[in-house]
């Protein structure tokens, strides 16, 4: 029998996709379960299992080419069948469905709405990327990733996949020889303060294609805040309290809570206390949700995701914060599953970081609520009719009128306020 294998969609909102690699070749045997791709969906880089195993006759899609959901990568059979009329028919298909062609829907896949990612906290720094290797060297996505995470000069790996691409594998050996890290010269030096670096020399204007997830998230967000109407309530937090408490929880062994781990815990205390906010609004009703399942807004070096610290309510700091890092690494990586980014019943936006003092985040349909989070500034306060030195923090609201009135909006506002200030009710 002749099984094609049709690109998947591996996200509700995928119609196209990025073969990253193959992790078979033809002539291999393939069982049910196997993975044999690596794709870059709209979301992140997913592994592609097989649903009908067989013997690998003829590979469609090269590594590194953008195919349109449904278009035949792979031809399989499991008696050792003549593929040539099969091939020719699977390319006829794929000039079909490719862009300007004749093409058919996708078919559609029965899930809950994604929500598009917002604003986020920072983006992880590249430590190496194709850009900076030779000329004529080439990397995979993937491969790219991780040698971020790992610290691997990418200029210092042999590529081992086709045509002499760095691939997954080149990357991790590499990392685990220890020969091939950014700055090994210089590990034992101090680095210095980094200066300002706004000059550079002039180049020349260029094009440069949308990814899938960047199409996705300007869709999805054009939807949002031209459909959605937006309302914002603000609040200034005293956050002396809130310092102080984390300061002293890191002195613990073990320990590293920041404060985005603490306003995920109060936000999901204060979720429970207003589920007004906690839901999702479905065209002609409401969903209101009893668990608070935090999207946490997480910038990638193709966009932006929002993994979900799902139940949140019901984990202490600790447990949010290890997950936090956790599905933030994952995020980076590409390696995130889609039941830890679909879903979610409110997003913290996290710019902080960046000593922003005050920002609006746009919604994430379907939910009906987003936290803007900015950065702690040394400011004065008034406290027992004197002014003192002191420490704030703006957060903004952005809500759904038609599933949120102001009053719901301003009380939830009200309680999350007082839970940061009296950040030791964290704890309990």
């Amino acid at each position: 029998m002749i099984i094609e294998q049709l690109v998947p969609a591996k996200s509700p909102t995928m119609t196209e996709g990025t073969i990253v690699s193959w992790r078979v070749k033809p002539g291999d045997k393939v069982k049910s379960g196997d993975v044999i791709a690596e794709i870059q969906s709209d979301k992140a880089v997913v592994e592609w299992e097989v649903l009908d195993g067989g013997t690998v006759a003829e590979i469609l899609i090269p590594a590194g080419t953008m195919a349109q959901v449904n278009q035949v990568a792979a031809i399989f059979t499991t008696k050792g069948e003549d593929v040539k009329e099969a091939v020719a028919k699977a390319k006829a298909t794929n000039a079909k469905l490719a862009p300007g062609g004749a093409a058919p829907a996708p078919a559609p896949v029965a899930a809950t709405p994604v929500p598009t990612p917002v604003a986020a906290p920072t983006a992880a720094p590249v430590a190496s990327t194709p850009a900076a290797l030779a000329k004529g060297v080439r990397v995979s996505p993937v491969a790219a990733k991780i040698a971020s995470s790992l610290g691997v000069d990418l200029r210092a790996v042999k590529g081992t996949g086709p045509d002499g691409r760095i691939v997954r594998r080149d990357v991790e050996a590499a990392a685990k020889a220890g020969t091939a890290k950014l700055g090994a010269a210089g590990a034992a030096a101090k680095p210095e303060k980094p200066k300002l670096k706004v000059l550079r020399a002039d180049k020349t204007d260029s094009d440069v294609a949308m990814t899938p997830m960047r199409l996705i998230i300007g869709k999805r967000l054009l939807e949002a805040k031209t459909t959605i109407p937006h309302f914002y309530v603000s609040e200034s937090v005293d956050a002396g309290a809130l310092v102080a408490l984390r300061e002293q929880v890191n002195l613990l062994d073990g320990f590293k809570v920041t404060v985005n781990d603490l306003i995920v815990r109060a936000s999901a205390l204060a979720l429970r206390a207003h589920p007004k906010l906690n839901a999702t609004f479905q065209g002609n009703s409401i969903r209101y949700y009893d668990s608070a399942d935090i999207s946490v807004a997480v910038a990638i070096p193709d966009g932006l995701i929002t993994p979900i610290v799902a139940k949140a309510h019901t984990k202490n700091l600790k447990q949010i914060g290890d997950e936090v890092r956790v599905l933030a690494k994952k995020a980076v990586d590409g390696k995130l599953q889609p039941a830890e980014f679909q879903g979610g019943s409110f997003t913290i936006s996290n710019l902080g970081m960046f000593g922003i003092s005050e920002f609006v985040a746009i919604i994430n349909p379907p939910q009906v609520a987003i936290l803007a989070v900015a950065g702690i500034k040394d400011e004065p306060v008034v406290k027992n009719g004197t002014v003192v030195p002191g420490k704030v923090m703006r957060l903004t609201l952005s809500a759904d009128h038609r599933a949120v009135d102001g009053a719901d909006a301003a009380a939830f506002m009200k309680t999350l306020r007082e839970l940061l200030e009296a950040p030791a009710t964290l704890l309990v």
